[in-house]
């Protein structure tokens, strides 16, 4: 990527994928978006010294299994580094699956984002703030830095507000830009609460099994044009939602979504 070049909107979609405009607006309306600053504000101080003991003391519970753990030996864990994805939803369940490994996640500027990077850092992660809608030369450089000697920069391509399932180009770009191959992470779980928001964020219950299943690698050349971004977050796409199908076909359950 050139130093001068800047960073498109990686915003559209890929081709094919539709949501209702109604369902955007009412997610946007005045009144939602002040209730989501109330409850900022208000879990704000609470949940960044409540939730990283919590959900460590609930992970040691999980049964977890990691189907193609290869994968995570080769790639997740190489000197290169990756770029792991995974739904927005499935965040707390990653969790102890990226214990141990140099990961970087990116955390978006807005408010909620302010609230998530706390926590994370909490949990022992580091944080790279910044956008997959808009991701610019600084922010890539930035990454390359953090990634040195190996690990990942984990993305959810359908966050931070969804629509739930949408895939934007920001992680195909990021790939096109740092030259690292995409890992996708699908998960299933046998026994969890799911919140009512538009990712259904799950947490696993006590004593859940815990299906993980790494998609093989995506490449993204380097000289990819805008028509091949489009093909590889719809190859993303695909790859989660077969990840996490068979995941949760190895619990002989049904998929939660």
């Amino acid at each position: 990527m050139d130093e001068s070049e800047e960073a498109p909107d990686l915003s559209t979609p890929a081709p094919g994928w539709r949501y209702a405009r109604g369902d955007r607006a009412k997610r946007n309306s005045p009144l939602l978006r002040r209730y989501r600053d109330l409850r900022r504000r208000a879990t704000a101080p609470i949940v960044p010294a409540v939730a990283p003991s919590m959900l460590r003391g609930l992970a040691r519970t999980w049964r977890i299994h990691v189907e193609n753990e290869h994968l995570r030996e080769d790639v997740l864990e190489s000197a290169d580094g990756c770029i792991a994805v995974l739904w927005h939803g499935r965040m707390a369940t990653a969790a102890p699956v990226f214990a141990g490994v140099n990961t970087v996640i990116l955390v978006s500027m807005s408010g909620d984002g302010e609230l998530a990077d706390t926590l994370l850092q909490r949990l022992g992660y580091r944080t790279l703030r910044g956008s997959t809608r808009k991701i610019g030369v600084s922010t890539i450089r930035t990454m390359r830095d953090m990634l040195r000697g190996g690990g990942a920069v984990a993305i959810t391509p359908d966050g931070p507000r969804g629509p739930r399932h949408r895939v934007n180009r920001g992680a195909a770009f990021l790939a096109r830009a740092s030259g690292l191959p995409i890992l996708p992470f699908g998960f299933g779980v046998s026994r969890a609460a799911r919140l009512n928001s538009w990712d259904r964020f799950t947490v696993p219950l006590p004593f859940s099994r815990v299906e993980v299943v790494i998609g093989e690698p995506i490449e993204v050349a380097s000289d990819a044009t805008d028509a091949d971004l489009d093909g590889a977050s719809d190859a993303i796409r695909e790859a989660l939602i077969a990840a996490e199908t068979h995941a949760f076909s190895r619990l002989g359950a049904e998929v939660d979504w």
